[in-house]
């Protein structure tokens, strides 16, 4: 079984380097929030740094392995969908769904493992940047060293892994039980996305939850941060679960304005959304989670620098906030654009038919342009109300009043960052892809 997985993990490289990379980020991350943990509990730690060095590791590390483990479940998702005819050939030659578990198990074991020892190192590296960053503010000890141990770290490269192999065994069930002859029928498919709908209302109605609690504290208490920054996450990993159903509501937004559409482009991306929306998911998904969480956790970190005093302890964890969502974005932009390269490059066959039948370069070009504007826009909209949303509390009870949790600013800025991406990937992956399935073809 292990060789076996190991063969399939060659004939499908773009999907094991999407996951790979997304696993050593993701790896690099968490050990270093472990990292700095560890140090906060050493014997050799001041007794007055204690504080700090564990409870932002602790509060920083929750969200981070939130939306690590959310990132490596979303791309092992993807990555399967791709190889649904690999899978219904192993079922036709014997291969019994429990069987198709374990491969595609171990197959991402085996991929994550290899990403384990760089990316304990990177975690280590990245923890001793952060604290030396720390302490040259004076927020810490200078005589405060960096002794993160090895079972914290250790434990967070083993989060990262069992985050992977669940994923994958979970993730698989679905087409590992499917008929390799039978179409989904209509009821299955409801009932296959029955428990990551559920999921998806208990992670909103968490985050939510959250957000209006903070509406119970003072001003001055750190719960506020505490609770609003989870909230964020959690709402922002909802709505980016619920990806199939809100490239639903594009593909009629889509399907209404391409019907008066006078182009092929337009027509073609109307019915490319409706045929086949899963392709859109990548976008949908990667993108309401970068974006709500950057959005939300800048609007959030805005109004505290509002309220704080200038020059005092705030001012210093602003600067350690900003460093962590900017690692955080750029991870989730990794994923982003590992997702979509291996999307994008899974079409190369839709392409060449396309190119076959008299399309030219430049108008398969423009039907995956408009299926990614669509599917960007959504995601933004989304991801954005659901920010203002959980950070309206938090800008109440801060500032008095609403008006600071709709500051333009951290909306754009993410929103910008976020759509640059998508565009920037689509258009050169998609220029390469198209041209080499047009000469195919």
């Amino acid at each position: 079984m292990l060789k076996l997985a190991l063969r399939l993990f060659g004939h499908h490289r773009a999907a094991a380097i999407a996951t790979g990379l997304v696993a050593l980020v993701g790896m690099a991350l968490v050990v270093a929030m472990t990292a700095l943990l560890g140090t906060g509990l050493s014997g050799s730690t001041a007794p007055a740094d204690r504080g700090f060095l564990t409870q932002f590791p602790l509060i920083m590390g929750g969200w981070v392995v939130a939306i690590v483990v959310f990132a490596m479940v979303s791309t092992i998702g993807v990555t399967l969908a791709a190889r649904s005819g690999e899978i219904g050939g192993l079922r036709l030659i014997g291969a019994a769904p429990r069987q198709i578990r374990v491969l595609v198990s171990m197959e991402t074991l085996a991929i994550t493992a290899v990403a384990a020892l760089p990316g304990l190192g990177l975690g280590y590296l990245l923890g001793f940047l952060v604290l030396t960053g720390v302490r040259s503010t004076g927020l810490t000890a200078s005589n405060t060293s960096f002794a993160p141990g090895i079972g914290l770290p250790l434990a967070g490269v083993a989060v990262v892994l069992l985050a992977g192999v669940l994923a994958a065994w979970i993730g698989s069930r679905g087409p590992a039980r499917r008929s390799p002859v039978d179409e989904e029928s209509g009821p299955r498919r409801i009932r296959s996305a029955r428990p990551r709908r559920i999921a998806a209302i208990v992670l909103l109605a968490a985050g939510f939850g959250l957000a209006s609690a903070v509406l119970a504290l003072p001003a001055d208490s750190i719960a506020t941060t505490g609770l609003t920054g989870p909230a964020v996450v959690l709402c922002s990993i909802g709505f980016a679960i619920l990806a199939p159903e809100l490239i639903t509501v594009a593909n009629r937004v889509v399907g209404r304005l391409s019907r008066g559409a006078k182009n092929a482009e337009a027509h073609l991306a109307g019915v490319n959304l409706r045929a086949a929306p899963e392709r859109a998911r990548p976008i949908v998904t990667f993108l309401t989670l970068l974006v709500g969480v950057s959005a939300g956790t800048l609007a959030m970190q805005g109004i505290e620098n509002q309220h704080s005093v200038p020059g005092s302890t705030a001012d210093v964890l602003a600067s350690i906030n900003y460093l962590v969502v900017v690692l955080i974005s750029l991870f989730m932009a990794i994923a982003l654009t590992n997702n979509l390269v291996a999307a994008i490059g899974d079409r190369r066959t839709e392409f060449a038919t396309l190119s076959l039948i008299g399309s030219t370069v430049r108008q398969v070009r423009g039907v995956l342009l408009r299926e990614t504007a669509a599917a960007t826009l959504l995601a933004i909209v989304v991801a954005v109300v659901g920010s203002v949303l959980c950070v309206l509390p938090f800008s109440i009870v801060k500032t008095g009043g609403p008006a600071a949790a709709f500051s333009v600013t951290p909306f754009v800025v993410s929103a910008v960052f976020g759509g640059g991406v998508v565009f920037l990937v689509t258009s050169v992956a998609g220029a390469r892809v198209i041209r080499s399935a047009a000469v195919a073809g």
